[in-house]
């Protein structure tokens, strides 16, 4: 490993220390609204699949309400209305399975 890439893994691993850091100090203060926010996002997302909007719940779509809430359910649901969803799910599925393929090589 040459220095510049040794430099630019350590700039990488600082940064990344000090995202989750500031995530912590706001997990530590806005935690509990997240989580009722993530919680209410998948019942939003569960009640739609119940009145009979036809939104696949997958890992994606659980995903996306999970970590954006109400927001992100919305969101799953205007997109797969739209019929952009089912394409992005696809794509997004594929790079996963693509980068486990290739993880240890």
């Amino acid at each position: 490993m040459d220095v510049t890439t040794a430099i630019g893994l350590l700039v990488v691993a600082i940064l990344v220390l000090i995202v989750l850091y500031i995530l912590v100090k706001l997990g530590a203060r806005y935690g509990k609204y997240l989580t009722v926010n993530s919680i209410l996002g998948i019942i939003f997302l569960a009640l739609a699949n119940f009145i009979g909007l036809p939104v696949p719940v997958n890992l994606v779509t659980i995903i996306i309400c999970a970590l954006a809430g109400i927001p992100g359910a919305l969101l799953v649901i205007l997109l797969f209305v739209l019929g952009i969803l089912p394409k992005l799910a696809a794509s997004l599925l594929i790079f996963v399975k693509l980068r486990a393929l290739f993880w240890f090589t």
